[in-house]
């Protein structure tokens, strides 16, 4: 007897059930997607929006457009928006041209209405927005109702860059003196 013959687990030869065949090997496809022009995404962010439209990111150009045309239209009575209007119109061409880089990278785009925000850390200014977003929304609604005078209100602007500077600060001496710095 042929040791070959008792051999466990029997081998296909011995159970005459035809091997599986071996599947094909799978190979990679390319990304269909081009590379994105980082300087020609902040470039058409000259019209708000366009950027990111051209990045595929249609949500957070529709947002972007909304903020600056909200602001402009505010900015007739209410003129400190003028300010809000130059930081965003900014800050929508530097995301552009960021988030084209993170794409040529390789880094995922937004996800539209799924990528919603996350709880800023305490030292993130979550509070300061908060209670920022609050108060311009508060004062918007007085004076949708009653004519208020905001004028001493914008010749004291120089106040909350200090109180800002201030909050910066300290935050980073309290982060630094916690870390044993």
């Amino acid at each position: 007897m042929n040791p070959a013959e008792n051999a466990w687990p029997p081998t296909p030869l011995d159970t005459e059930e035809p091997a599986p065949p071996t599947p094909a090997p799978v190979t990679a496809q390319p990304s269909a997607q081009l590379p994105k022009n980082p300087l020609l995404a902040a470039g058409l962010s000259l019209f708000p929006g366009i950027g990111n439209v051209y990045n595929g990111l249609y949500l957070r150009g529709v947002t972007f457009f909304l903020i600056i045309v909200s602001c402009i239209a505010i900015t007739d009575r209410q003129p400190l928006f003028g300010l809000a209007i130059a930081f965003f119109w900014l800050f929508n061409m530097i995301d552009a041209y960021r988030q084209a880089v993170l794409i040529n990278y390789g880094y995922a785009q937004d996800l539209g209405l799924l990528d919603l925000p996350r709880h800023p850390k305490a030292n993130q200014g979550g509070i300061a927005a908060g209670i920022l977003l609050t108060l311009i929304g508060f004062v918007a609604l007085l004076d949708q109702y009653f004519h208020i005078d905001f004028g001493w209100l914008v010749r004291l602007w120089p106040v909350a860059l200090m109180v800002i500077g201030i909050w910066l600060v300290v935050g980073t001496v309290r982060e630094r003196m916690r870390d044993g710095q």
